[in-house]
């Protein structure tokens, strides 16, 4: 592989990156009967963001009700905690998932935020929210449910939630004798809860993500700056952060017609809004709160899997590929970090073909410059008679001059595809290998980019002409040279600073391919220098 082979490789990679964060995740909407429509509204926001033009109706309720925040259900996965002061959620604890110090469970909510509130919308343009509604409320231990309600002076509600066996928790809704009633509002206010220490991407990987008329539409935490109001048919919303989310899916017959996203405690937040003129109405959502894991979203078969990133679409078949394999490879190996040493080793023994056609081509071009040259300057007055001698030349040496590129271009979409796997797989979430902490994480010590750089450059070295062969270069085929030859100190640095800010995952693959290929291009090289 010459040196502009690699200097297309390095730009391909720079072209990724800047793809991956600005272009891709970008999602393109589709031709709908019922576009969607987007509003900017340019005003500050809040917990529960307010309803332009409404005056807020207080209710009393009864006020013989203690207040209890330590209403709890809980399954193998999840410990959910209720207050009876709205009927609402205070804590998500993902039991399976710890904070950095391996002790404390992942909990979703911020701290002191609650979300699902339930703020009705009447005909008249005010709004009755629930917020301080003291709620009786019943555990149904067998059935692992519990069921809020309440008699105000309005009618009689229910909030009934019901947690499965899963990450998944049922809710329903449900009034009684709420006249003049228009619509109500629920949502995901609070934001989501930091659970990494690492943060630096957390503009980009932090997201409302909804469907709207079958269009998958997603509003990083970057484009939150303003309220995003979202017209539509909406079958499912979700925030979520870079390995966790708390998604709210509708019921077939319940009619959300907007998603309003924006910024609370940092973090994305949204707001539903369902439509309905029923003063008696049973409205059922399902719920899921947990990790980003593609096999447990694709379950629900409404594109919910969309939060979990795979990738651009024309590669995500290869994604989905190697996630299958890698998830073999754990079921073996219980380090990820061996499993991606081992998975960087088949793939370089299923991929030899390839690279050894291209350090081979590569070698071979380097001797027959001086034949080349000659073909050149005896038939630099007829470019075509060239360019057909120097095809004979080609052929006769057995030389493709495309052969030292194209395999290596082969081996991009491999890269590409691993690139959001080993980013974003929760799987790789706090694994350690060797020094590295999380191998879903930038290497701490840059130990790795380094290495990765340093066998960069050996492999570019050995790819370098010889000395004899220099001494039959013409002067500007030298000039050339010379300048490859500033590439070969140049393109090592550059991946440094590429690679640095990637997962040390991903760089644990890299490296290790290079490492491998480095050998090979010894090994090729000492076979040609023989001849």
């Amino acid at each position: 592989m010459d040196k502009k082979t690699l200097l297309a490789v390095l730009l391909i990679l720079v072209v990724f990156w800047i793809s991956s964060e600005f272009i891709w995740k970008r999602q393109k909407p589709t031709i709908t009967q019922q576009p969607i429509t987007e509003n900017v509204i340019e005003t500050p926001v809040s917990s529960q963001p307010e309803v332009q033009s409404v005056t807020e109706i207080p209710i009393e309720t009864q006020t013989d009700v203690d207040i209890q925040n330590d209403i709890t259900l809980e399954n193998d996965l999840l410990k959910i905690t209720f207050t009876n002061l709205g009927g609402e959620i205070i804590s998500i604890q993902v039991k399976k998932y710890f904070l950095s110090d391996k002790i404390t469970p992942v909990d979703l909510i911020p701290d002191n935020k609650s979300i699902f509130n339930i703020e009705l919308q009447m005909n008249t343009g005010n709004v009755i929210t629930l917020r301080n509604v003291v709620f009786h409320h019943e555990i149904y231990e067998e059935s692992n449910r519990v069921r809020f309600f309440a008699q105000t002076e309005k009618g009689v509600i229910e909030k009934t939630f019901t947690l499965s066996d899963n990450y998944q928790l049922d809710f329903t809704l449900k009034t009684n004798g709420y006249e003049n009633l228009k619509g109500y509002n629920l949502g995901i206010g609070s934001g989501i809860a930091d659970t990494e220490e690492y943060l630096k991407m957390k503009s980009r990987e932090y997201k409302v993500v909804g469907q709207l008329d079958n269009t998958i539409t997603k509003l990083t935490l970057s484009k939150l700056k303003e309220k995003r109001e979202l017209s539509g048919n909406l079958d499912w919303a979700a925030v979520k952060s870079k390995y966790f989310t708390m998604a709210v899916i509708s019921g077939d017959l319940i009619e959300v017609n907007r998603l309003l996203a924006f910024k609370q405690n940092e973090s994305p937040a949204m707001n539903l809004s369902i439509i309905t003129s029923r003063a008696n109405f049973t409205h059922n959502f399902q719920l899921y709160f947990g990790p980003l894991i593609y096999e447990n979203l694709k379950m629900y078969g409404n594109g919910i899997e969309s939060t979990v990133e795979i990738g651009p679409k024309f590669l995500q078949w290869i994604s989905k590929i190697f996630i299958a394999f890698l998830k073999f490879l754990n079921s073996i190996i219980p380090s990820w970090g061996i499993c991606v040493l081992v998975f960087a080793i088949i793939l370089k023994v299923l991929l030899y073909p390839l690279t050894h056609k291209s350090f081979e081509s590569s070698t071979k071009m380097q001797k027959i410059q001086p034949l080349m040259k000659e073909v050149q300057a005896k038939y630099k007055h007829d470019p075509q008679l060239m360019n057909t001698e120097l095809k004979k030349l080609y052929k006769e040496h057995g030389v493709n001059p495309l052969g030292g590129c194209l395999p290596m271009l082969l081996q991009m979409p491999i890269l590409f595809a691993l690139y959001p796997i080993l980013r974003y797989s929760i799987d790789l979430r706090q694994a350690h290998f060797l020094w590295l902490p999380d191998l879903s994480e930038p290497d701490p010590i840059w130990l790795l980019p380094i290495l990765m750089a340093v066998f960069m450059f050996v492999q570019q070295k050995l790819m370098a002409p010889s000395k004899q062969t220099l001494e039959k270069m013409d002067e500007k085929q030298r000039a050339t040279q010379q300048s490859q030859k500033m590439m070969m100190y140049f393109m090592p640095i550059m991946m440094f600073f590429i690679f640095k800010s990637l997962s040390s995952g991903l760089v644990l693959y890299w490296t290790v391919f290079s490492i491998i290929g480095t050998i090979q291009q010894y090994i090729i090289k000492k076979k040609f220098s023989r001849k």
